[in-house]
Order: structure tokens, then sequence, then C-alpha cells
């Protein structure tokens, strides 16, 4: 391995030597090493292709939004070119991506209102500075990604070939997602009919896809290989999906899964703040349907996986993908209740 990684270095910087290079635990999909030098640190990463089989679409995106973003004053990760001039090297079947190191801290979770307010202003200026970049030079790397209308017929269909046993352990679930669909039924249908507006969309805003100073100030946002056309409110609901719960999506034990509000409420309150200057009366009238729909479209996929005996999530015992679906469930039903007891949200 370790030549390998001097071999693919050295098509960016010829001749520069590497002193040493670590894995480092920088998400689930891409293998990612940190590389020192004697004149400067920086990030290699080997590009999943399996989950990524369009990788020249989705170098396409990543390297023209952050070049733009770069460009505009709204600094991020910097990619380097290699000796041929393209953002990427390529070994035999495998691709590789060197950007600049940004020594940072890179938090778990959003645990204070503070830290809740930053990312939610953060995300909003971000998706302010995009609003001028041509959105037809970007590809759809991952067709119907964020499509919550397929991801629930997907799931519908999943019920047709499941096993009596998974079906009778996933009736509650099946129920609350089937007689819940409504709840976020039509702004799923105007965001594929385009009444709720097309913008540049992270597609991938967990706060882990944040770095951070040593004072807490978010420094910038990584992990663009999500890049696409797609809604704010996605990014919004991705982001408090995990910001907003009080355990994770493996627990167990669903009375630790809980709504905070405070946090929720925080974070709103500073994404409105920013956004509301570029927001649709459509986007700013069902901006709080974000998390709702976000977490419903999850929880039918960790369901339609359950149901097809787990062919796509990784799962290290047997009913995991239920156990997964509930969380989304639990927080969802947790979001609805919150939501109706407020007649009208202002932030």
């Amino acid at each position: 391995m370790e030549e390998l990684i001097q071999t693919v270095f050295n098509d960016f910087y010829p001749g520069k030597t590497i002193l040493t290079y670590s894995a480092i635990d920088f998400g689930l999909i891409n293998s990612t090493y940190k590389i020192e030098t004697a004149d400067g640190d920086y990030i290699l990463q080997k590009m999943n292709q399996v989950v990524f089989p369009n990788i020249k679409s989705l170098l396409n995106n990543k390297i023209k939004t952050s070049w733009y973003l770069n460009a505009n004053g709204f600094p991020t990760l910097k990619f380097i070119a290699n000796k041929e001039g393209h953002f990427y090297s390529q070994q035999g079947q495998t691709i590789w991506q060197l950007s600049t190191y940004i020594p940072s801290v890179v938090l778990d979770r959003i645990d204070s209102n503070i830290v809740a307010s930053q990312v939610g202003a953060y995300l909003g200026k971000f998706h302010k500075a995009l609003l001028n970049f041509p959105i037809s030079e970007l590809e759809y790397t991952i067709p119907d990604f964020h499509n919550t209308i397929k991801r629930f017929s997907d799931f519908e269909e999943s019920l047709k070939n499941a096993s009596s046993e998974r079906l009778l352990k996933a009736k509650e679930s099946i129920l609350f997602l089937e007689s819940n669909f409504k709840t976020i039924e039509g702004v799923a249908s105007d965001i594929n009919a385009q009444k709720i507006p097309l913008r540049v969309v992270h597609n991938d805003t967990k706060i882990g896809n944040m770095l951070f100073d040593k004072n807490n100030n978010i420094l910038c946002i990584i992990d663009f290989d999500t890049v696409m056309p797609g809604s704010i409110f996605h990014d919004v609901g991705d982001a408090l999906r995990s910001g907003a719960n009080t355990s994770t999506e493996e627990e167990k034990d669903l009375s630790k899964v809980c709504f905070d509000v405070e946090i929720y409420e925080a974070f709103m309150k500073a994404y409105v703040n920013e956004a509301s200057c570029f927001m649709s009366e459509e986007e700013a009238k069902n901006i709080h349907l974000s998390l709702p729909l976000i977490l419903f479209e999850q929880a039918c996929r960790f369901l339609g996986d359950y149901l097809n005996n787990d062919s796509y999530y990784n799962t290290t015992y047997e009913d995991q993908n239920l156990v997964r679906a509930k969380t989304q469930i639990k927080l969802m039903d947790s979001v609805l209740s919150y939501l109706q007891t407020k007649k009208q949200l202002i932030f």
C-alpha cells in the first residue's frame, strides 16, 4: 500500500517525498489518508466506485462547486490537479483525489444550542453562496437520490416478496409509514414538480462533514461527493436528522430516541435568518417539513431493505435495519407531534 500511495501522490507532485501517511476515519464510503510532507499536509482519497459508479459526473460536480465557492470567498477544500491537469489520478481501475489538509476539529453531534445555531446559519450561507452557480452544469450522479415518492414506492414493492416473519416483526412500522405518507406527499410531489425550486445542495449535511476550529467555529463544509441539484429541504432535514436526535439511528431502546426541541429551534431560527432573503414562498411555508420528509424517506429505505433481507445496508445482526427504521419513525412521530402544537411557526 505504501508504494501505491507514493505512486499516486507523485502523479500530483512528481518527486515530492511522503514523510508519513496514516489512514483516517473520514466517513464510511471512500478510503482516506492523511499525507505528511516536509512542506505541507494533504488528504488523499480513493473513491468508492461501487457506491459512485458515475465517477466522472461526481468529479465534475465536486470540482466545479468547490472551485466556485473558493473563488467567491466561501472557503472549502481545494483540490489539486495532477501533472496532466486533471483533478484526479487514475491508477488502473481506481480513481484518487488529492486536496489540501485543513487542521480542524470534527464533532460527533450537535451538542448545544450554540453549535446548532452555528450549523443552521452556516448551511443558510452555503445555500446562499451557490445561488448563482450555473445549476445546468451539474449532473445527477445518483438518480432519484432524494425522490421521496419513489422511495415510498420502492418500500411498498418490498412488501410483496417479504417473508411472513419479517412482515410480522415490521407490522407496526409498516402501518406507520403507510398512514403517514400523506403528511409528506404534498411537499415531496412539489419538489419533484419543481414547484419548490431546484437548487444546488450538498445532500450529506451531517455535522461530521463540517470542520471546526478549536473554538467551535465552522471553518468549512467538506465531502462534496453527493452535490447535485435538489431541494434545500433535503439539506436542512439531513442536518437535523441526527442533530435533533438525542440518540442515534442504531439505538435499540426507543425510550432514548427523543426529539431535541431546543436544538431544532436554534438551528431553524439561524437557518431561516440567513435563508429568508432567497427562499421562495413555497420554501418558507414548508421549511418545517424538511425533517419529517427526510425521516420518512430514510425510514422507507431502512425498512424496505429489512424486508428485502438486508440487500443494501451493511448489518451486523438480523434485525438491525428494522431497529434503524424504528428510530426514524420514533423521531418522526415526535416531530409531527411538536409541529401540531405550533399553529404558526415564526423564527
